[in-house]
């Protein structure tokens, strides 16, 4: 049966949504992730007021955060940057426990959320395709736009949407990816070259500090740009474990029930946690067929069959007492 989203309505002509990039990296383990957000223009404003009113750890808070006196004791603390990487005793414990509302918020919220992460394995791509100066950025622009497609199509094709359209892609600032000659506008042509049901209005990406607090930040999209890099922070941790701070690592368990069964179980539909056609973690690519003779069977078997979902859980098996 499909589902109906509570916001939804029964106006299938177009979908308008924006669409929140991040990326992040284990370079050790030889991965790259990249992780898209997809914001419903219909139910933006709420998203953000959840996200706003999250940060706050005042009980008696009356009304939405924001709206408190500005000399409240708790609003300068919560009124911070969400930044994985950040997150660190050294820094305060605002953040953390900023950061360990928004990760319920992503647990608990099954009709807003709409989340795509996929990682990216360096160890088995032929890296002579993607040039000899800016690799990695390559690379990141020649998924790039397939993520947008793939997870959109995966979450939203299947309503009888009759049109798709992002309104803005935005993406946490980065000046590798700001300098590509592509990255800005390509991705963009392609898919508005390419599809016919998915339309991209802005003709290039808009890129923010994820400081809502900054110049070059913005009060609503920054928020939702360090929501993302919250939840790709924590996912990336308990794939490759990467950091055994105590705070890291209690907000990556905290997320690791929901982001194992995404792994393991991709089509539950009955999960209490709904993520079907809401959530999604793919990897790329399933094969390593570099050598491979590119005219055989197996080497097109093996092209095509790439994205998979199941790897294992590194939190799962380091200093494994510390889960406990």
């Amino acid at each position: 049966m499909r589902r109906m989203w509570k916001w939804e309505g029964d106006s299938r002509d177009e979908l308008r949504i924006k669409v929140f990039c991040d990326e992040s990296g284990s370079p050790k383990e030889g991965w790259i992730y990249f992780a898209i957000l997809f914001v419903p223009e219909k139910i933006e404003s709420s998203i953000l007021q959840d996200l706003l009113n999250k940060r706050c750890d005042n009980k008696e808070r009356i009304g939405n955060w924001g709206e408190c006196n500005l000399q409240c004791q708790y609003h300068k603390g919560n009124n911070t940057e969400v930044h994985f990487e950040q997150v660190k005793r050294t820094k305060g414990m605002h953040r953390y426990f900023v950061a360990s509302r928004w990760v319920d918020y992503f647990l608990e919220e099954v009709d807003k959320i709409f989340l795509y992460i996929l990682g990216i394995d360096l160890n088995k791509l032929d890296k002579s395709y993607f040039g000899n100066e800016q690799i990695e950025d390559n690379i990141y622009n020649r998924f790039f736009r397939t993520v947008i497609l793939k997870a959109s199509k995966s979450f939203f094709a299947k309503r009888k949407y009759k049109k798709i359209t992002i309104t803005e892609i935005i993406h946490d600032k980065s000046r590798s990816k700001e300098s590509h000659f592509y990255f800005n506008w390509h991705s963009i042509f392609f898919i508005n070259l390419n599809d016919s049901r998915v339309n991209v209005a802005s003709m290039k990406i808009k890129f923010l500090d994820s400081d809502h607090r900054k110049m070059e930040g913005h009060y609503s999209y920054s928020n939702f740009l360090q929501f993302t890099d919250l939840i790709l922070g924590c996912t990336r941790n308990c794939l490759d474990y990467t950091s055994c701070d105590e705070l890291k690592r209690k907000l990556s368990i905290k997320a690791l029930d929901l982001i194992k069964r995404l792994i393991d179980k991709p089509g539950n539909i009955n999960s209490s946690y709904r993520y079907v056609n809401r959530l999604k973690i793919d990897f790329f690519p399933k094969h390593d067929i570099r050598g491979m003779d590119e005219n055989s069977l197996l080497y097109e078997l093996r092209r095509w069959d790439s994205f998979y979902t199941k790897r294992d859980l590194s939190i799962l098996h380091r200093k494994q007492g510390l889960l406990f």
